[in-house]
């Protein structure tokens, strides 16, 4: 899922972005299927974060919800959940409290 997420979701969002002119169904079907592809391409950090940790860490979300429109803040946001080491450290500070 770490590249296969984006490999689907980049040619998805660029294909119905090119198709969704007009006003017909097919376009409007198009443009739907681009928002949606659109904000989970923006939010893939974090869905990726959210599937592989089973604490997922609260940082990734809002660095990529803050500074994901920006190309580095996305970059830093998929690095630190390709590092999956959040759910870790939540896991350490859960069983040192308890």
């Amino acid at each position: 899922m770490k590249v296969f997420g984006l490999v689907l979701l980049a040619p998805t969002c660029l294909v119905s972005y090119f198709i969704s002119s007009g006003d017909n169904g097919v376009a409007i079907a198009a443009d739907l299927m681009f928002y949606i592809t659109a904000i989970a391409l923006y939010l893939f950090p974090s869905i990726y974060a959210a599937a592989v940790e089973p604490i997922p860490p609260r940082r990734i979300f809002l660095i990529n919800l803050l500074t994901g429109w920006t190309l580095i803040g996305w970059c830093v946001a998929y690095y630190l959940a390709l590092r999956g080491l959040g759910g870790q450290q939540v896991e350490e500070e859960i069983s040192n409290r308890g």
